[in-house]
């Protein structure tokens, strides 16, 4: 089964996210639209917003609240904010040739929303007719019921309203599988009479990718790598990681490839880049050179606090590596063996004429990689952050890596950085 054809712009996407409440360089939509050239000239293509809605003051937890206890779904925080605000930074964003995608939380509404209040017969309810929250751990919030098809009809028109009076250019949409397939079926196709937007799923549904998203949560990389790192599994479970999410989703399904797992969010990042900014370094390079679409928090380009400055150059070069090699955003995948597999990880991405071998020395120490190069190959590859020339020797190239080493090589014949 193959997945829902997606626009070119959505497979070559490089997507940022803003989360408003915590990131101290962008508190506004107003601030956030003055650093729109700088994403635009750093490689930036996709911004996605984390929370954007009135959250609900009733049982809230915490200061903030829940950003998913969505007061009404037809506003903005005034604390970013106007609706007016917001469709500036998007005019702004489409000017330089960025999209803008908001989020939606649709399972659930805050115990003093709208909603609740104008349609209370839309929530699920127990034995004794009270409505109910999703679980005990989100006591914040109340359980939408989409067996009730007027609820439907409100919540597509919802997001034909972001489409088509905002100018938004998708949604990435939270505890997705919490609703049924068929209502997510049915709103894409009445989105797409509006224009093309990208659809992001936080879940991990195969038959979501059909009829519906174009985009859904990967794998934990931070997890997978880290145990690498600390000698619990070879650096082949990556291809194994891989080779299961291609063999469970339809063929050309799009994921997610974060530096941090959807949930939790800046927190762990922000952990993680601390204790261990080298292997940081490792699943940054991951994330743009797997197949899928690369995921960056705010926080690793625009606030470079300074666990993150090394992240920050690394973003550059490897968006940079990403936007000048075809082969990178929607090439084939073929790993590439090599002389240790405990600590090597190697692959190829090829699209038309162009190639790139990445390597990935995850030993905390020098390592030598030799690789057996298949038949008709070039004699001579250029390493894109170095420039270096590596020349093939009776059809193996070696390479000496350095700790934690990230290297790109492309034929020299083809055009590199």
């Amino acid at each position: 089964m193959n997945a829902r054809p997606s626009a070119d712009w959505v497979k070559q996407s490089v997507i940022y996210e803003i989360d408003f409440r915590s990131d101290s360089a962008n508190r506004s939509f107003q601030a956030l639209e003055s650093q729109v050239p700088d994403l635009e000239k750093l490689g930036i293509t996709v911004v996605s917003l984390f929370s954007i809605h009135p959250i609900g003051e009733l049982n809230r937890k915490g200061r903030l609240g829940n950003p998913y206890a969505v007061k009404d779904f037809y506003s903005v925080n005034p604390d970013f904010g106007s609706l007016g605000d917001l469709k500036s930074l998007i005019r702004t964003a489409h000017r330089h040739g960025l999209k803008i995608i908001i989020p939606l939380a649709m399972s659930q509404a805050a115990w003093d929303s709208r909603l609740l209040m104008e349609h209370p017969e839309w929530f699920v309810q127990n034995e004794e007719g009270a409505i109910v929250s999703p679980n005990l751990e989100s006591s914040d919030v109340a359980q939408l019921d989409f067996h009730q098809h007027e609820l439907r009809k409100y919540m597509i028109v919802m997001m034909k309203f972001w489409i088509q009076e905002i100018d938004a250019d998708g949604f990435r949409c939270h505890a997705a599988d919490l609703i049924p397939t068929d209502f997510w079926d049915v709103a894409r196709s009445e989105l797409d009479r509006t224009k093309p937007v990208m659809l992001i799923s936080e879940s991990m549904v195969p038959e979501f990718h059909v009829h519906a998203f174009d985009i859904s949560c990967s794998w934990d990389m931070n997890g997978v790598c880290s145990n690498i790192g600390e000698g619990k599994s070879s650096a082949a479970v990556i291809n194994d990681s891989l080779t299961a999410e291609f063999h469970r989703f339809p063929k050309g399904s799009l994921h997610l490839r974060s530096i941090t797992h959807i949930e939790p969010r800046r927190e762990n990042l922000q952990k993680f880049a601390a204790s261990d900014p080298e292997m940081m370094k490792m699943v940054t390079g991951l994330a743009f050179t797997l197949p899928g679409i690369p995921f960056l928090s705010a926080g690793r380009i625009a606030d470079r606090p300074a666990a993150a400055v090394p992240f920050s150059t690394m973003n550059e070069n490897v968006i940079a590596l990403r936007r000048n090699h075809p082969s990178l955003q929607n090439g084939s995948y073929r790993i590439m063996p090599n002389s240790d597999s405990t600590r090597l990880f190697s692959f190829i991405r090829t699209s038309g004429a162009d190639s790139v071998l990445m390597v990935f020395n995850f030993a905390r120490k020098n390592n030598t990689a030799k690789i057996q190069m298949p038949a008709g190959v070039s004699e001579v590859w250029k390493e894109q952050f170095s420039e270096a020339m590596v020349q093939l020797s009776d059809s193996v190239l070696k390479i000496d890596l350095a700790p934690m080493e990230i290297m790109a090589l492309a034929p020299n014949s083809m055009k590199g950085k």
